[in-house]
């Protein structure tokens, strides 16, 4: 066999060998390559997962950081037994009072509803709030409500109103449900907290504050003193420049020491623009639509002030537009002297003694978007009277008053004024039991039981003139109270000899004894009368026109009631 054969018959061999132990050589060669790629695959993977995992975590920490600080907070610990959160709820009542108040809710009752805590890791709070308010009103609670950085819902909200016409007062029963992280860090107020180290204007753009390390330290942030939203646009150090009345409150004067508060918004939240707040309350699912805005002013009528007193009165303007803010008032024309009328409707005056009394005219014009052509003209009257000295009673004294017996009397008035006037009467503050007085011509009846004081008492009665402007004096009438003595009077004997004859009266009460004879004449209590015969056992007397028989032993009242003495 020749060399090259021999060759190509190695060359078949090989390859016949190779062929049967692919498998084993493969794997002796590419085998722990293989491995290292699939532990290395794993690895990846498990490296992959984690990353995803602390990511996560990451994530979880950061949401829990920011859940902390917009949680309500927990009691301390370190001086509770147990965790709660009474000072949570307490916080969280006064901050939703005061939202309350400042979206207009009026009749409003704020009351806490109790909590309920979720193992150790909450602790949630109810506050229960009723109130009236308009349907803006609700929007804008609830507007605020949700904007404002807490961990808080709406859990229940039930509103009810029996018109549905114009802008009704609606009845709002409404649970709120804040949460308190029992792992968030106490603190002593709902929102940071400074106040102002000097006093603030109402038009003032610049405020300073006492410490603001609270606060944030870039500008562009909310903060509310009282009622009134502000937006702090410039910061240098704690003197801070500020925008007034954001969110459509009124700017207002502020002292030093006044609070100044973080308005903690959601984190892409800012305060809403007029546009944006329309299209909130656009509809409103209470009522019909309303007509068009055609503002109008309360009828005013003529206005009458006596001299001397303060004159101050506001002008009121109806069935205007809210959203577009509130009617501006201002006096055109020749105004009295003195007389001051404010943006917002109100009237002041103090007239100089020297001015002559009488009527005068004042016209004023008020500018509003609802109103035609944006301003409406007015003109009204005011009446400037001098005061009148009061009445007096006359001199006249009132009748003796007697217990158990009915009391009339009509007192007359003494008045300055040439021409008579008409008057209203009434009983003042605490007048005696049972007396009345007729309202028109004041004429008192009383009938005064034994509860009554003897002796003399004022008597409050009120009257008011028919004047323009109604004139009203409290007056004094003293009335002197007296038992009956005609009660306790009795005909106790009787002396007849001859033509000598005499009656003796006893007064029981008070062992007082009279003695009479034919023709003479009494006065006891309010009964006058004259003795005109003496009988044995009885006399006759006349009392008034009447002549009536008065028995031994019978009581001067029994006697004229007609009593039989038995």
């Amino acid at each position: 066999m020749q060399r090259r054969e021999q060759y190509l018959l190695g060359l078949l061999l090989t390859a016949v060998v190779i062929w049967q132990a692919g498998g084993w050589v493969t794997s002796a060669l590419f085998g722990p390559f293989e491995t290292r790629r699939t532990e290395l695959t794993s690895l990846q993977k498990t490296v992959t997962e984690k990353e995803d995992k602390m990511l996560m975590l990451a994530r979880a920490n950061k949401s829990l950081r920011d859940w902390q600080a917009s949680s309500l907070p927990p009691d301390d610990t370190a001086k509770s037994k147990q965790p709660s959160a009474l000072n949570a709820q307490r916080l969280y009542l006064q901050w939703l009072t005061d939202l309350s108040h400042l979206c207009g809710f009026e009749s409003l009752k704020v009351t806490p509803g109790g909590e309920a805590r979720k193992g150790n890791v909450y602790i949630s709070v109810v506050v229960k709030i009723e109130a009236e308010a308009r349907y803006e009103q609700l929007v804008r609670f609830l507007d605020l409500f949700y904007r404002t950085n807490l961990l808080h819902r709406v859990s229940s909200l039930h509103v009810s109103t029996k018109v549905f016409e114009g802008d009704p007062t609606l009845m709002i029963a409404l649970d709120a449900e804040g949460l308190a992280l029992l792992d968030a860090a106490p603190r002593r107020t709902l929102f940071p907290q400074t106040k102002l180290s000097e006093p603030l204007s109402e038009e003032g753009t610049t405020l300073q504050v006492v410490e603001s390390d609270s606060f944030p330290q870039e500008p562009d942030f909310r903060i509310q003193i009282k009622h009134e939203f502000l937006k702090v646009t410039g910061m240098n150090g704690n003197k801070w420049t500020v925008e007034r009345g954001v969110e459509r409150t009124t700017p207002a004067s502020s002292s030093e020491e006044s609070l100044v508060e973080l308005v903690r918004l959601k984190p892409g939240q800012s305060e809403r623009t007029l546009e944006e707040f329309r299209e909130l309350i656009a509809k409103n699912i209470f009522v019909k639509p309303p007509p068009p805005y055609k503002m109008k002013l309360v009828p005013l009528g003529e206005k009458a002030f006596v001299r001397g007193r303060a004159i101050d009165f506001t002008i009121a303007a109806t069935n205007y537009d809210t959203l577009l803010g509130k009617p501006e008032f201002e006096l055109v024309g020749s105004p009295p002297q003195g007389l001051k009328l404010d943006r917002s409707g109100k009237v002041t005056w103090r007239p100089a003694d020297d001015l002559p009394s009488g009527k005068y005219e004042v016209q004023i014009e008020v500018r509003h978007p609802s109103a035609p052509q944006g301003v409406l003209s007015e003109t009204f009257a005011i009446r400037l009277r001098d005061p009148k000295a009061p009445p007096k009673f006359s001199a006249t004294k009132p009748p003796k008053v007697f217990l158990n017996r009915e009391w009339k009397y009509r007192p007359e008035l003494v008045t300055s004024d040439s021409t008579p006037a008409k008057f209203i009467w009434k009983l003042g503050d605490r007048p005696p039991a049972g007396l009345t007085i007729n309202a028109q011509s004041g004429e008192l009846t009383w009938m005064p039981g034994d509860d009554v004081p003897i002796g003399e008492m004022a008597v409050p009665i009120v009257v008011t003139d028919s004047d323009i402007l109604p004139q009203s004096t409290t007056l004094s009438l003293k009335v002197d109270v007296q038992d009956d003595a005609a009660q306790f009077t009795r005909l106790t004997g009787i002396f007849a000899v001859g033509d000598n004859k005499r009656v003796f009266l006893t007064d029981q009460s008070t062992d007082r004894k009279t003695e009479l004879h034919e023709g003479d004449a009494f006065a006891i209590s309010d009964l006058r009368g004259t003795i005109k015969q003496i009988g044995r056992k009885y006399v006759i007397m006349t009392l008034g026109q009447r002549d009536i028989r008065w028995d031994v032993g019978q009581s001067l009242r029994e006697a004229q009631a007609g009593i039989k003495d038995n």
